[in-house]
């Protein structure tokens, strides 16, 4: 992937993608990498306030100029990975990002204390396959479903873009589930869980969660829950981890 950044081709273009974000009035926004705000206008819209971060100081210029006159938007020169999300306030996340920066964006989000109530990034398709485990479960999109509901919400046509990119791109969008099934005081040991159940790509579930889950409670979970005794991480649904998961709990409190 390149660090350049590609542009939305147009207004209309910003507005299909504010469209599909379903934000409504009166949103608290922020807006990581804002260029000139093209997307930042199409934000107001649907927003009560966008903090539209850009650390190109040349573009922050514009726009900052650009919207000298608009209270409610407040341009912020820095980077994204520095920046001081709100500690209690709900608020949602968009941005359309160098895609070399996807993994930073989506980590600093889903591990943020104050979780976003949404956030909606524009990255390449194989990038929101992975991060939302379509097709096949991958680590994070094990780790983050507790908290986020994870769906593609618009594909874009590469000539949305200048310059227009290498690979086929659309608007990848996590809702904040309004009950959390995992209890905050057991993130570290579900992400610890699910780290040691896919054992890097290696062997079977049943194998890496061998200190976790003998092996006859394990045949009996796997039955419930429909997995296969011997299934690669990846064919392991996020509902049989969840199961599996509360399982391997069961067996610690006896």
């Amino acid at each position: 992937m390149t660090l350049s950044q590609h542009r939305l081709r147009d207004d209309k273009v910003a507005e299909r993608i504010v469209t599909s974000t379903g934000l409504s009035p009166p949103a608290l926004v922020v807006e990581f990498g804002a260029g000139e705000g093209i997307l930042t206008a199409a934000l107001l819209e649907r927003a009560g306030r966008v903090v539209a971060i850009e650390r190109d100081r040349r573009l922050w210029r514009r726009l900052r100029d650009r919207f000298r006159e608009e209270p409610r938007v407040r341009a912020v020169l820095g980077d994204f990975r520095e920046a001081r999300l709100p500690r209690r306030a709900e608020y949602h996340v968009v941005a359309n990002l160098p895609f070399a920066h996807t993994s930073e964006a989506m980590r600093l989000l889903l591990g943020a204390r104050n979780r976003p109530g949404s956030a909606h990034l524009v990255m390449g398709r194989d990038a929101a396959m992975r991060w939302g485990g379509f097709g096949e479960e991958t680590m994070v999109s094990v780790m983050a479903k507790p908290w986020f509901e994870l769906g593609i919400s618009l594909a874009l046509r590469r000539r949305d873009f200048v310059p227009p990119p290498r690979t086929d791109c659309v608007l990848f969008s996590a809702t904040l589930r309004e009950h959390p099934l995992v209890p905050p005081g057991e993130t570290r040991r579900w992400e610890a869980f699910v780290e040691r159940g896919f054992g890097q790509g290696r062997g079977s579930v049943r194998r890496n969660l061998a200190g976790h889950i003998g092996y006859e409670r394990f045949k009996r979970a796997a039955r419930a829950l429909g997995v296969d005794r011997e299934a690669r991480p990846g064919t392991v649904s996020f509902e049989q981890w969840l199961g599996l998961w509360r399982v391997a709990g069961a067996g610690r409190r006896r």
